[in-house]
């Protein structure tokens, strides 16, 4: 595998044990590669194995055929499943099921601790993921007392103090306000373009994949497609096929389409069509 690959499938299938019978996979066969330092989204609708790409990526799930290499470690040899974890966090939907601690810095200082840091270590690591969520503040409160966005920020916190090269998170805004929603991708792509850390977001809302490097769109358990955000939702067609629908601002420029305005192409982004229309108003 190349140096530059984090996370790497090869011909990866996956059925879970209630449908063995029934030989049906949640992934069939799945290939793909991503690089360090890449921000990917995953596209699908609810069923397509979105979720079990992401318990795949870090051995949470063996391949039932099939390889997944993690900075060139195969995930299925035993002795790699702690080395994978380390390189490779999933934060899931409900942060509940991943906070431990009632306080926060503690729920975030128990990853660090199983790792046996030094205590200096840890209060270091603690101190700097919780900043880098934007949630140092709250490192004194009750984690029970957070709000939906805020105790995803500290599930968030408890992979970053692990300092892995890469963070999976499987649809993390599901649950959140639209308020909330904006915390997370903004916390995400902190991570991304100031830290560097890989990141594999996975979600159905079509908004959160504008900024992607690139996006991979899974339909009934394979990769149907991946390519840039301009490549991908500028085929509204295909997307409907997927059961996926073009984001929001595409969808206008559509509606203002029909009603007589002149648009251009692959305007996907409230700030473009912004910019846009006020180049026409100012050339009118």
């Amino acid at each position: 595998m190349e140096q530059d690959t984090l996370l790497k499938f090869e011909n990866v299938s996956y059925t879970y044990e209630e449908e063995e019978e029934n030989n049906r996979l949640a992934v069939r066969n799945i290939s793909f590669e991503i690089k360090k330092g890449e921000f990917i989204v995953v596209l699908g609708h609810n069923g397509s194995g979105k979720s079990t790409i992401a318990k795949l990526s870090n051995s949470i799930y063996l391949p039932t055929s099939g390889r997944v290499l993690v900075d060139g470690m195969d995930t299925s040899v035993e002795e790699n499943e702690i080395p994978c974890r380390k390189k490779i966090g999933v934060v899931f939907q409900n942060p509940d099921n991943q906070i431990v601690a009632s306080i926060v810095e503690e729920d975030v200082a128990f990853g660090p601790e199983n790792l046996n840091l030094p205590q200096k270590e840890i209060r270091a690591r603690v101190d700097e993921a919780l900043k880098a969520v934007g949630m140092y503040e709250y490192r004194l409160h009750e984690t029970h007392r957070l709000s939906g966005g805020q105790k995803q920020r500290v599930a968030i916190a408890g992979i970053i103090a692990m300092r892995p090269a890469g963070i999976v998170l499987d649809e993390p805004t599901a649950m959140l306000d639209p308020k909330g929603r904006a915390d997370i991708l903004e916390t995400v792509h902190t991570l991304n373009k100031e830290l560097g850390m890989t990141v594999v977001l996975i979600t159905h809302f079509m908004e959160e994949a504008l900024h992607a490097d690139r996006i991979f769109v899974i339909n009934d358990a394979v990769v149907e497609r991946t390519g840039t955000p301009d490549e991908i939702f500028s085929d509204a067609a295909f997307l409907e096929t997927c059961g996926l629908e073009l984001p929001d601002t595409a969808k206008l420029c559509l509606l203002l389409k029909k009603r007589g305005v002149s648009l251009p192409d692959r305007i996907f982004t409230p700030e473009a069509l912004i910019e846009e229309l006020v180049r026409q108003t100012e050339r009118a």
